[in-house]
């Protein structure tokens, strides 16, 4: 069958023929148009428009802040974003906290950076420029990737397109900055550059901690005049110059350099280091004019040395400038960078003043003849419902393929290294992709460095004895209880160094953005480096993401918050310290999918951890989109221990909810002891994203019910489950087969072998359910505390008619009351005055449960609560009464259960007469206002502690009340006004909840 895109290249193929004399010129044209294996084609496209502003700022360097503020105060509407999670890359990210001889800071920022504090901090930096920009009413965003460029039909800039974990958005503008070390900008629009000539260059790169190393590579070892100070310790800093070869113009031989570096510089002392390297770009614009003179001022410098040649509104801002390159290196220091921001910041805003807003857009594309690898896919979604400025049209165009290989993981973190290590080792062809710049994600970065619960044998067991011997047994950090305890940045480095001993790739700095499919097999990811997007052809695509990023991207189906429910479990960002391994805490609820609320955390997180000498660089949380498999793992499923024929990994915890759960057995029959510990199996297929195949989904982001994924989030089980996907993998390549192909008990063999799997996994059969006789036994079973209700439940169909049968025959009043919750919960109502009766008996509310995030055991909510909820769910009008005299009863500081409970109830049955009481409940000083519209909000509604729930326990309640008077018909438009602050706040999981409700009413 031809395709429509065949036909087109087909077709163009015969016209350049036709218009030939000879076969010489033919075979010239057929050879023009064959396509090109290095480019990957792209469908045309419409891509979210999501803000419309004077100026766009790319980059998140001192200058790109400094040119940002200045601009934003001449009275230009600036928005600005940085692939990392802070600002100041040049300062924090490269570790240029010192002022050298001669130099001195003029500009008021520059003064608050380096004179405000005679020993600046990371976080001390990090809050001043982000400050600065809150101040001056700037719009930014964090973990934002350049990957486009737009223009007008004039072809002036206008605008930029950027991916994340949220998808790719677009900015429509009046001019750009490019603030980027190499211009990626200018390079997007296809501006001209000095050539790139292979040769070494020279890098530099910081560690705190650490002695000074020797090496041939070695231009210089500098001990820098200020040390770091935290907690009463202080920690010498070495700046380190090399010469190495940068082979290519390419962003792998970039890291490529950057591995090499972290290879000799790495001891078992180091407590901080860079996270990018330092050096001046080799090539330089064309600009319209080129500095030739002797440098004395930044002021010198002429604005034309700055301007690209040939395209209208655009500037660089940084070293790759029309000057010499010592020039350059002068003008990165960040003294003089932060004056040169002030200056074009102004300049340009004076420039923009009378510039007109671009009517359309059109990304800048590649025109090379691309070869068919799939179709492309990517989410493209404004970030709320009110960022919706139109489209930028992408036509169809070519993807720079950037390598080919056995296995792309993507995310290299608690399941994403050990994936790495295990397919490198057998040979394939394998690379890690890792947004921030060290492995181990929650473990290491995230500074959680301590087991909770979990199997350790089996790969996790080389794990932990391979960090404890990265330093001889009396050095003074060495963990005493090294099987449980363990120092995340030893942990970091062993992964790295295990990677490449095994002959892997590592890159950092990049994130996954896309996927490429062919007849539903995933044939390859896009990513988005600092230097641009591109393609990755691979084999298998290993998403270990922790939010099942690239299956969704693909197509995959998944589940999450939203409209069903707002539960989710706590979350939060830790400080830090060099040597630090483990600071938990629990005082948010995050989406690390949705960056306005990623950025907005980090904003909070500088405020709660003020004074400190830095915070994580990740969110810490516990539960994120997870895709829809093959199988999804049950809470039925731990709880009756459910074996497979395909299980891939092994897991032991308890139900570690932090937080609020929302099964039918856990409302009625709650886990009540923290040291009840379950064993859980899950199969391959959970991790097998629905439709696809050539992917696995991995950790957090596998196929699992929400209330059933802390008992398999322990994270030296995802340790085993990352080295069997990445075995998995490489078989597969070796094989030359898909995932869905291999031989799986080949596989499981080897697992049992090394002690990642329990022996009986290879006899193990598939469940095939509960016999009639084992439901009618669980049935009778039911007054002795719920006992046989985990089994009853797999099955509503049978469970109804055997607990309608238990109920006729029960004498006992509380043991009917069970069978009623049962029946009520399930939908079935020919037993709700049994219920209605026990409320009743409740002359008030009983204790409650306020949100808990640390230490959250046991139920949330009480008995009382548990009633109304099942109450409620058999959507019964003349039960409304009863539930309505307890909603009477609330004040604002009650506990946060029985609003849940009340909310739910309510909601379930949805009659105009609970309109009144939820309104009036609503009124109550205290329950409103409690959502957060934009930046300066949250950073000044901050409230100390590191397991604060009070923030939470407010909101939660209005939300609640909210959709529940919402759904109820409403009363002068509360409930929807609610909402719609929510649906356009900066708490993304409240966001997409609020809106999905209101899309849902529409």
């Amino acid at each position: 069958m031809i395709t429509r895109r065949d036909f087109i290249k087909v077709a163009a193929a015969g016209g350049a023929l036709a218009t030939l004399g000879d076969m010489p010129e033919a075979k010239a044209a057929v050879k023009t148009i064959v396509p090109d294996p290095a480019y990957c084609y792209e469908s045309e496209k419409k891509i979210p428009v999501i803000a419309e502003v004077d100026l766009v700022v790319v980059g998140g360097s001192s200058a790109a802040v400094a040119a940002a503020t200045a601009a934003s105060k001449a009275g230009r509407k600036v928005f600005l974003f940085t692939p990392l999670s802070y600002l100041g890359d040049d300062i924090c990210g490269s570790f240029q906290y010192h002022l050298k001889k001669d130099e001195k800071p003029v500009t008021a920022l520059s003064q608050k950076i380096f004179v405000q504090k005679k020993e600046p901090t990371p976080l001390h930096v990090k809050q001043i420029l982000e400050n600065e920009l809150i101040d001056n009413d700037v719009v930014f965003l964090y973990n934002c990737f350049l990957t486009n460029v737009l223009q007008d039909n004039n072809h002036a800039a206008a605008g930029v397109v950027f991916a994340n974990r949220s998808g790719r958005q677009a900015v429509a503008c009046k001019g750009v900055i490019d603030a980027t070390l190499t211009a990626v900008a200018a390079r997007m629009f296809g501006l001209q550059f000095s050539p790139f000539v292979t040769g070494k260059q020279r890098f530099e790169f910081t560690v705190v901690g650490n002695s000074i190393k020797k090496a041939p590579e070695l231009l210089s070892a500098e001990l820098l005049p200020y040390k770091m100070k935290a907690k009463g310790k202080e920690f010498p800093v070495v700046n380190y110059a090399f010469e190495l070869e940068l082979k290519s113009d390419t962003y792998a031989s970039l890291m490529e350099v950057e591995q090499k570096i972290r290879d000799i510089t790495w001891d078992a002392d180091q407590g901080d280091s860079s996270d990018l390297l330092w050096y001046v770009p080799q090539q330089k614009i064309i600009g319209q004019q080129s500095y030739t003179n002797t440098f004395t001022s930044v002021r010198d410098i002429p604005l034309q040395a700055f301007t690209p040649q040939n395209k209208k509104n655009i500037w660089i801002l940084g070293p790759s400038l029309d000057a010499d390159r010592k020039i350059a290196e002068v003008l990165m220091r960040p003294v003089n960078a932060l004056l040169l921001g002030d200056i074009m910041g102004e300049l340009v805003a004076a420039r923009l003043a009378d510039t007109s807003m671009p009517s359309e857009l059109h990304t800048v594309q590649s025109n090379a003849m691309a070869s068919d690898y799939g179709l492309v896919g990517e989410l493209l979604n404004p970030l709320r419902p009110s960022m919706r400025f139109g489209f930028a049209q992408s036509e169809r165009g070519a993807l720079p393929v950037l390598g080919t290989y056995d296995v792309v993981i993507l995310g290299g973190g608690t399941v994403g290294a050990p994936a790495g290590i295990a397919a490198s080792r057998q040979g394939a062809k394998t690379l890690v992709i890792e947004q921030l710049h060290g492995l181990g994600g929650m473990g290491t970065l995230g500074l959680i460095g301590r087991y909770w619960d979990g199997y350790r044998d089996g790969f996790s067991s080389e794990i932990d004895l391979g960090v404890k011997n990265m330093a001889p047994e009396d050095h003074p950090r060495q963990q005493k209880n090294w099987k449980n305890d363990y120092n995340s940045d030893w942990k970091q480095e062993w992964y790295r160094r295990e990677i490449r001993r095994a002959g892997g790739e590592i890159w950092f700095g990049a994130i996954g953005c896309g996927a490429v499919i062919k007849n539903n097999v995933i044939t390859g990811v896009v990513v988005a480096t600092p230097w641009g997007r591109g393609v990755i052809l691979c084999r298998t695509v290993i998403d270990s993401t922790g939010s099942a990023d690239i299956a969704i991207a693909a197509g995959a189906p998944f589940e999450y918050t939203g409209k069903r429910s707002i539960a989710v479990q706590g979350a939060g960002l830790s400080h830090i310290s060099p040597t630090d391994y483990y600071n938990n805490n629990d005082w948010a609820f995050i989406d690390d999918s949705d960056m306005l609320d990623v950025t907005r955390m980090f904003v909070q997180a500088k405020v709660k951890n003020e004074g400190a000498y830095d915070i994580v660089k990740l969110p810490q949380t516990r539960e994120r989109r997870r895709v829809i498999g093959d199988h999804i793992v049950s809470v039925y499923d731990v709880l009756n221990h459910r074996r497979y024929p395909d299980t891939i990994s092994y897991h032991k915890s308890s139900f570690d909810t932090h937080g609020m759960i929302v099964d039918p057995f856990f409302i009625l029959s709650p886990p009540l002891a923290r040291h009840t510990i379950y064993e859980a199996d899950v199969p391959l297929r959970s991790l097998l994203p629905s439709g696809l195949d050539g992917i696995l989904t991995t950790g957090l982001g596998a196929s699992a019910h929400r209330d059933a994924m802390p008992v398999i989030r322990m994270q030296s089980c995802l340790q085993n489950q990352g080295y069997a996907v990445g075995y998995l993998a490489a078989l597969a390549a070796k094989e030359n087969k898909t995932v869905r192909k291999v031989d799986f008990k080949k596989v499981q063999r080897h697992l049992v072998g090394i002690g990642n799997l329990p022996q009986r996994v290879l006899t193990d059969k598939e469940f095939k359910g509960f016999s009639n006789k084992e439901m009618e036994l669980a049935a009778q079973s039911i007054p002795e505390d719920f006992k046989g209700l985990e089994k009853l439940l797999t099955d509503h169909k049978r469970c109804i008619p055997l607990v309608n049968k238990q109920l006729s025959l029960c004498s006992d009043a509380e043991a009917k009351v069970k069978y009623a919750s049962i029946l009520c919960i399930l939908g079935e109502s020919s037993h709700v005055t049994l219920l209605e009766d026990k409320i009743k008996s409740y002359p008030q509310w009983d204790k409650g449960w306020h949100y808990t995030g640390m230490g959250q055991f046991g139920m949330s909510m009480s008995t009382l609560d548990a009633l109304i909820i099942a109450l409620g769910k058999a959507k019964q009008t003349s039960s409304l009464p009863v539930i309505l005299e307890k909603a009477r009863l609330l004040e604002p500081d009650d506990y946060f259960s029985h609003f849940r409970a009340i909310a739910l109830a309510t909601e379930s049955i949805r009659s105009g007469e609970a309109v009144a009481v939820l309104a009036e409940l609503l009124s109550k000083p205290g329950i409103r206002y409690h959502h957060i519209a934009n930046l300066k909000d949250a950073r000044n509604r901050v409230v100390p502690g590191s397991d604060d729930v009070s923030t939470r326990n407010r909101a939660l309640k209005e939300l609640h009340l909210a959709r529940a008077l919402y759904g109820c018909g409403d009363q002068d438009g509360m409930g929807e006004k609610i909402l719609k602050k929510y649906a356009e706040g900066l708490q993304g999981h409240y966001a997409r909840y609020a809106n999905e409700i209101l899309q849902d009413q529409t």
